[in-house]
């Protein structure tokens, strides 16, 4: 990449404009995705500002604090810019970027400047060199193992974040037969990272809070697996509390030849964009 004036070209001659906004769509091309548009990201952005998921950006942070590399970390899938941003804040003296395939996600995320640097991206095909990375992020969102492990240096470090078992079951008890339980369970991702990479830590941080009137339609439409939900059949009084609920993973990849075989896993949780290219999810 070779930056210009107001945009970024790439080895083969193609320009990305760097937006007004100061971030770079690199999926120039890409088709909006239904649903995640910028009221979603917005909702979201709101209840992360209003400490619902205060307990599992602390943890977040934490985790990173303890790394003995973090000159480059990414946040993969980052959606409203919310942990790649506390990121910054822990770990000033760090590259950080956030990543996303939906532009209305990084527009909302580059709201109010800061150090961050924002890319339209997917995560099939992560725009870094090979092994230029310490540390990826990956919370509550899709993954794509085999792009992570070329990223990362050796001994690089994942940390993904995905649903434990009460995550949000005020929400699904509310929603009744709207939602199902297999909607916000984690797909096995955690017995398969266990399988084929090396797994330094895990830790789970469960966070109950009282709901605040004006948050609760935010907490419904900030989910993904919300969006078939009819909210005029919710009684939204009634969500009184809400329970975020999640395991944090920090592993390694191993580097044997099979251990990205069958990678490309999900972690569905409300809060989980599914990427357009099956081999993402």
């Amino acid at each position: 990449m070779h930056a210009r004036q107001s945009s970024v070209a790439c080895e083969s001659g193609h320009d990305f404009a760097i937006s007004a906004k100061g971030f770079l769509n690199l999926t120039p091309h890409q088709k909006p995705l239904k649903g995640y548009d910028e009221t979603f990201f917005a909702s979201r952005q709101r209840i992360m500002e209003h400490g619902y998921y205060r307990e599992v950006h602390q943890a977040v942070a934490a985790s990173l604090n303890e790394l003995a590399n973090t000159a480059t970390v990414i946040d993969a899938g980052c959606g409203e810019g919310s942990y790649a941003k506390d990121v910054a804040r822990a770990l000033p003296h760090s590259t950080v970027l956030g990543l996303d395939i939906a532009k209305d996600a990084i527009r909302v995320a580059a709201r109010g400047g800061g150090p961050v640097r924002w890319l339209v991206a997917d995560l099939a095909n992560i725009p870094l060199s090979d092994s230029t990375v310490d540390a990826i992020l990956n919370v509550f969102t899709p993954a794509n193992y085999d792009e992570f492990k070329r990223v990362l240096k050796p001994g690089g470090m994942l940390v993904k974040v995905i649903p434990a078992p009460q995550h949000m079951h005020e929400l699904r008890e509310l929603a009744g037969e709207q939602l199902s339980e297999a909607d916000f369970v984690d797909h096995g991702v955690s017995e398969h990272l266990m399988r084929h990479m090396n797994v330094v830590s895990r830790a789970r941080v469960t966070q109950t809070s009282p709901v605040q009137a004006e948050d609760a339609l935010d907490l419904v439409r900030m989910s993904p697996v919300a969006f078939s939900i009819e909210e005029h059949a919710l009684d939204l009084g009634s969500l009184t509390h809400i329970t975020v609920d999640a395991e944090i993973i920090c592993a390694q990849f191993t580097f044997r030849r099979d251990c990205c075989a069958k990678s490309l896993v999900p972690g569905q949780e409300p809060g989980t964009r599914r990427s357009h290219n099956p081999k993402s999810r």
